[in-house]
């Protein structure tokens, strides 16, 4: 029975079965190894690389006097910021601007969605998603961060430590540098830094020298993006590779090619991308039984972002109840260290008190946008007949309950469990963890499921019912965008 090709017309459209064996032989044969899966991934890989290639070379114009809404406005501002890299074929007004490029984001996915769907039984060769992988990151590199201000809030936070010797924890970018390059394209100007230590401390080495433009700082912040995806989408393939070889090589396409990857990490740089690659070589070391360095490598994920702080928290608690009974105390006291410790550390050169951690803690107060919680808000005060109506202290309350329930629940089933303990169901635990978190926290982002999508992917096949999900509440969590 001939083997099918879907994907395209490509040459000839069937490939008998015999050219799916790759027999060794002294010589190339070209015929045996584009076997109809390799040429569907070059097929869909070219798909991919011609969208992000038209989306390159396209840009706005804006004219004389032109009024613009102020989220046009902000996207046209950053498409021009990378005229001068490329040359543009095609200039055209913000509005359609703005369509094109979405458009061009659902391209992506409708390619990707079939490719990893009707790849999902193959076998691939790994360097031809690597060359894939490297040419769709290049790309996306070239492409302006023009869905997303955050890499400009990255080197602005960074300049405050570099540049101006303030604390980013304290000053804001109105109040410490008004004056700064930047300004014009920061959305938040009135906060002082989100983020965690770490990623302060590497902000601030990004975004050294006073005449840096904002054209150079986004473009280091993005080819850091661009180094982290290539780390994490190596780290996916060793940890799949362990116990499935066979899939390794899909596990990375699905990471590697995937769309949110591309445009949420790479185009627009944000720092999810390098958060993975810490949780990742937490997993690593955790399956080469270095447990303490596994749980270093976790807390320090959580000092770029205390948004992985839940995976933190479940990875303790597992490897405690993995521990024997008469050895748990001295492995608490060793855990509880290191999360004491590295923490102190990092905040050392920024702290400011409590004050230093209202940045975080106030952010809820930006704005709720979780559709589930303002569902839930909305049936409360329809019960009660307008009377209760929930606050953003208690919206966080009821994140907070809902996500403590069902985490004592999961720990509660992973103990009566009597399996051995592989990496696999670890990573699956973290996903899912970080997953849920993530769906009840009141602020929710498209990009924040970067980190679960990766750790979903790792776990294996038997658990890619989990990638499924998460790449399912990806799509959805796209609405944020227009709220």
């Amino acid at each position: 029975m001939p083997a099918r090709f879907d994907f395209g017309s490509v040459g000839s459209a069937e490939l008998p079965i015999a050219d799916h064996v790759l027999v060794a032989t002294d010589e190339f044969d070209a015929r045996s190894y584009w076997t109809a899966d390799q040429r569907t991934v070059a097929v869909g890989g070219g798909i991919l690389v011609a969208i992000l290639a038209i989306l390159t070379i396209t840009t706005v114009h804006i004219g004389a006097g032109e009024v613009i809404r102020p989220s046009l406005h902000q996207m046209a501002v950053n498409a021009n910021l990378f005229r001068g890299m490329l040359p543009h074929v095609l200039a055209i007004s913000v509005g359609y601007y703005a369509v094109f490029a979405w458009s061009c984001v659902i391209a992506l996915w409708l390619v990707y969605l079939r490719l990893i769907w009707q790849l999902r039984a193959g076998d691939l060769d790994h360097r031809l998603v690597l060359a894939g992988a490297l040419t769709l990151g290049i790309l996306a590199v070239t492409i302006p961060p023009v869905f997303s201000t955050d890499v400009f809030s990255y080197a602005m936070f960074g300049r405050l430590a570099s540049v101006y010797h303030l604390n980013p924890y304290v000053a804001t970018p109105q109040s410490g540098a008004p004056g700064d390059g930047l300004m014009p394209y920061l959305y938040w100007r009135d906060i002082s830094s989100p983020y965690g230590p770490i990623w302060t401390m590497i902000s601030a080495a990004i975004s050294v020298g006073r005449n840096a433009t904002p054209f150079v700082l986004t473009l280091r912040f993005k080819l850091l993006s661009l180094a982290a995806v290539m780390v994490d989408g190596w780290l996916v393939y060793v940890l799949v590779r362990m116990r499935w070889p066979h899939h390794a090589s899909w596990a990375y396409l699905a990471f590697a090619w995937n769309p949110m990857v591309l445009v949420e990490g790479v185009v627009i740089g944000h720092n999810d991308t390098l958060i993975l690659t810490v949780v990742l070589l937490g997993a690593y070391l955790l399956a080469r039984t270095r447990s303490q360095l596994a749980i270093v490598a976790l807390t320090a994920s959580g000092l770029l972002k205390y948004s992985t702080v839940p995976v933190l928290g479940v990875a303790g608690l597992r490897m405690l109840l993995r521990t024997p009974v008469p050895k748990r105390l001295s492995q608490l006291l060793r855990l509880g260290l290191i999360v004491v410790v590295l923490p102190v550390i990092a905040f050392a050169p920024y702290w400011a008190g409590l004050r230093g951690l209202m940045s975080t803690i106030d952010e809820p107060s930006r704005g709720i946008n979780n559709p589930i919680l303002v569902a839930i808000g909305f049936v409360i005060k329809l019960l009660t007949l307008g009377h209760l109506q929930l606050g953003t202290a208690a919206t966080v309350g009821v994140s907070v309950a809902l996500f403590g329930a069902w985490q004592l629940r999961e720990l509660w089933l992973a103990s009566r469990r009597t399996e051995p303990w592989a990496i696999d169901s670890e990573l699956a635990a973290w996903s899912l963890t970080l997953a849920v978190f993530l769906l009840l926290w009141p602020r929710l982002h498209t990009w924040y499921f970067l980190v679960p999508l990766g750790l979903s992917l790792s776990a294996g096949p038997p658990r890619r019912w989990i990638f499924w999900a998460v790449l399912a509440v990806t799509l959805l969590s796209y609405n944020t965008y227009f709220w």
